[in-house]
């Protein structure tokens, strides 16, 4: 039996953001992936979705400026573009593991198995570690109901070699609006089933409604509170029957209901590890599970936080620290943002808006009507380009969502403000903004 002082079972961002933080320690450290090196986000998640996202979002700023001083708008070229994403891509596992290697962790191929709390077996072989940090994400979520064989997932349609002329999302979270999004933007006729009442139920409903309708000017079906209850195959295209009735054909039919924890090849079973009712590992507020010595970081963990790299990489640097250094310090988060890379993006942070206008705590200030008064809207078009600003009792920002051309962009630069609680007066006397000042500031100097 082989035996290391810490052992990492995954090896995607959080992995390598613990591995980082363990830069110099003496500690022998053995990083253990099943699939690629790298993990989800550079292999089949967020690095080549925001690659894509690039030209179509150029693509369609382009269709907006047609007839306003641009003659002919661009289109996609699917096929090109696809190859080009993974020529990017084709060596990536491999740099990834270097990257593991240059920093002194050994590394391995194959999935862990528990065999007891500080033991796992890896094809065929014993390894031991008094800490064993567990870091495998989430995976896509396959729903059962007939038909559903003939489904594919998001990590699917980031490698797809052609265009379907019809596609249908099941389900309408970040990724599948994500994914619409690129599909439709390249010529493809899409559909999104629904089983609530609108997407992305953790944003704010004023802006990601205000994204669905952009969406739908584009061509976008949307069927909100249906399910789907079948697809039959015909000969080489679907029909996607739903709980409501309405019947759907498409060439190409996407599972995009949610991700769930990756824990079931990890025999937790054999460990005193516990999940929660929705499957993913329960840690406490140092990220150690019920395991002693067994701790979690990612988007495998039960968190309110959140489920994106950034988290992840705060939370393995975090917990590198700690176990590198032998420290006891409760993790305390900082200000995340999230987002969605639609077109209008949406983007929010802080304190929820929707929440904030039914608490007497807040004041919610929505601005509706940014392409009439910042020329950097006018000039791309962004008729609908709407934020609202949540402020406290003190006249702090603490919140803030949006849904624009570049919604990401505009919060990356509110989210410092949030995070060093800046009042209306200390802002204002402390910078002025490069010209033409966006609306926030405008709005938050009063």
């Amino acid at each position: 039996m082989k035996k290391f002082d810490i052992i990492l079972i995954g090896a995607g961002p959080a992995a390598i953001n613990f591995s980082i933080a363990t830069q110099g320690s003496d500690k022998k450290i053995l990083a253990i992936e099943g699939d690629k090196f790298g993990g989800t986000c550079p292999n089949y998640g967020c690095e080549p979705k925001i690659f894509l996202e690039g030209a179509v979002r150029n693509v369609l700023s382009s269709q907006l400026l047609q007839n306003r001083g641009i003659a002919q708008a661009s289109t996609i070229d699917w096929n090109t573009l696809m190859k080009t994403k993974k020529a990017t891509w084709k060596n990536m596992p491999a740099a990834q593991e270097m990257g593991f290697e240059n920093l002194g962790i050994d590394t391995l191929h194959g999935y862990a198995k528990f065999v007891d709390n500080h033991t796992v077996e890896v094809n065929g072989e014993q390894y031991q570690a008094d800490k064993i940090v567990i870091a495998t994400g989430q995976k896509p979520r396959k729903l059962n109901f007939p038909g559903s064989e003939y489904t594919h997932n998001s990590n699917d349609v980031l490698d797809l070699d052609n265009l379907p002329k019809k596609t249908v999302f099941i389900g309408a979270g970040i990724v599948s609006m994500e994914m619409a999004t690129l599909l439709a933007a390249a010529g493809s006729k899409v559909s999104i089933v629904e089983f609530l009442s609108r997407p992305m139920m953790a944003f704010s409903e004023k802006h990601v409604m205000n994204t669905v309708e952009d969406m739908k000017k584009r061509g976008i079906d949307f069927y909100f509170n249906q399910g789907v209850s079948e697809i039959k195959k015909n000969d080489d295209q679907y029909e996607v029957i739903t709980s409501a009735g309405t019947k759907l054909t498409a060439d190409y039919v996407v599972d995009a209901s949610g991700r769930i924890a990756n824990v079931d090849k990890l025999g937790l079973e054999n460990t005193d590890v516990q999940l929660s009712k929705r499957g993913s590992i329960i840690v406490d507020d140092y990220l150690e599970t019920n395991a002693k010595g067994v701790y979690a970081a990612g988007d495998v963990i039960e968190k309110k936080q959140p489920a994106l790299v950034p988290t992840a990489h705060f939370e393995a640097t975090y917990l590198g620290d700690q176990l590198v250094n032998d420290k006891h310090d409760p993790i305390h988060y900082p200000i995340i943002g999230a987002s969605a890379f639609t077109f209008p993006q949406v983007a929010q942070v802080g304190v929820s808006v929707d929440e904030a206008r039914d608490n007497d705590e807040y004041t919610v200030v929505d601005m509706d009507h940014m392409f009439n008064t910042d020329m950097e809207y006018a000039g791309k078009n962004d008729q609908s380009a709407k934020l609202s600003l949540v402020y406290n009792k003190q006249n702090q920002l603490v919140g803030a969502a949006e849904s624009s051309q570049n919604a990401i962009d505009d919060l990356n630069g509110i989210i410092p403000l949030i995070g060093l609680k800046i009042t209306k007066e200390q802002l204002n006397n402390s910078y002025q903004l490069i010209f033409p000042a966006v609306n926030f500031k405008t709005e938050f100097m009063g």
